[in-house]
């Protein structure tokens, strides 16, 4: 009985035995298993927020971050011995970090998308106004070379022909401003998303902006009969151009033109470059003509410090001369030179000679103050003060002549 007793006892302690070290095993692979799938489906919501392109995506993605930090909320100690040094919480707020971080790149991308969306819209609009300007100019510059009409006839065409030249000139002006003034708010944390989204334009900006400046080359190497103002026009607004490119060029190859932006920058350099080359050559000349054609003889000049020494080096002599000589043909020609340079000069080309640093204020307000002293010494000097001397004079040698003779017949 008693064997029997203890190989019962034996039997039982063995089953005991064997049920705890099931039980310890089975435990040990549920804390294994535990930490397995919990960096399983962490590495899935990482690749899921990487891979997201929309915002509705990340809806899901918020739900799965808000239900991992829950199924697994209970097993703390358990995942912070597998994640150490790291924690479950520092895992799960690196989730949402990520997270928010790929919510507002979306929501950038997808703004962007909408701005490039509406740009596409406006450039072709953009195109469209600009094609029906170009047209206008073309046909009243056709216009005024065929024109037979009476002087006043053509004047007027000349004048809507300026007009329609400085219309388009500030229809650039304002939707290049436009475009400037919608990506210069970007911060650096987007131009990333602003380049991707740029890519989807139709047309470059910087392309378009390089169009514009070839058409400005041309029209200056091909035009023929413009006048000063349409030249200081044109210099005047490629003074504006290259201001504003120098601000922004950089900026705008770079979100713009990724591929090669210093080769983009480089080639609107170029462009501002010939366009200037093809005024300069032309602009002396054209002022030059103009004074001439009005009996104003200046001295050559083939840049702005050259023409402002050359009209003050014709007002000063002329001031010289006048008080030298003091005739009426002195006073002539300082009238012929105050009138043009009054009612042409200041009157007609001021705004843009002082926009195409041509002259400088300071420098007309010169020209103006040695006009006063022109003025000053073109003046006829009275001559009544002579007449009175010579009449006086003439008095005394007579009362001399008659002292001399009453003496002599005293005698």
């Amino acid at each position: 009985m008693d064997i029997i007793m203890n190989r019962f006892f034996s039997a039982l302690f063995t089953l005991l035995l064997i049920s705890v070290s099931f039980s310890t095993v089975s435990a040990q692979q549920s804390d294994y298993e535990i930490q397995q799938e919990f960096r399983a489906e962490y590495s899935e919501i990482v690749n899921q927020i990487g891979n997201a392109v929309a915002t509705s995506e990340l809806e899901d993605i918020a739900d799965r971050i808000d239900d991992l930090s829950s199924e697994y909320s209970d097993h703390t100690d358990i995942l912070n011995a597998a994640l150490y040094p790291e924690t479950f919480s520092a895992r799960i707020e690196s989730l949402r970090a990520q997270f928010n971080a790929a919510q507002q790149k979306i929501a950038t991308i997808e703004e962007m998308n909408d701005q490039i969306d509406e740009l596409n819209a406006e450039l072709e609009g953009f195109r469209g106004q600009l094609t029906d300007m170009d047209e206008r100019t073309e046909s009243l510059q056709r216009e005024l070379q065929e024109s037979q009409a009476s002087e006043r006839q053509i004047s007027d065409v000349a004048r809507q022909y300026r007009e329609s030249l400085q219309e388009r000139d500030r229809f650039v002006v304002e939707f290049l401003m436009e475009l400037l003034n919608r990506y210069e708010s970007v911060d650096a944390s987007t131009e990333g998303e602003l380049s991707d989204a740029a890519e989807r334009l139709d047309d470059n900006p910087i392309d378009l902006l390089k169009t514009i400046l070839g058409e400005y080359v041309n029209y200056v190497n091909q035009a023929t009969d413009l006048n000063p103002p349409d030249y200081l026009s044109m210099r005047a607004q490629h003074s504006y151009f290259s201001e504003w490119w120098d601000g922004v060029g950089e900026r705008m190859t770079q979100v713009f033109d990724t591929e090669a932006p210093v080769q983009s920058q480089q080639e609107v350099n170029d462009l501002l470059s010939n366009w200037y080359s093809a005024i300069d050559n032309r602009i002396w000349g054209a002022l030059s003509d103009s004074f001439s054609e009005n009996g104003i003889e200046l001295d050559n000049f083939t840049n702005a410090d050259a023409f402002y020494n050359s009209l003050e080096d014709y007002v000063s002599m002329a001031t010289q001369t006048s008080r030298d000589q003091n005739t009426e043909e002195d006073v002539e020609i300082y009238d012929n030179f105050s009138t043009f340079w009054n009612e042409t000069v200041k009157a007609q080309w001021g705004d843009e000679l002082v926009a195409g640093d041509v002259l400088t204020h300071q420098q007309i307000a010169g020209i103006d103050q040695q006009l006063d002293e022109w003025n000053v010494a073109a003046e006829p000097t009275s001559n009544l003060m002579l007449i009175l001397f010579l009449v006086s004079v003439a008095v005394i040698i007579g009362l001399v002549i008659a002292l001399v003779r009453n003496r002599g017949t005293e005698a």
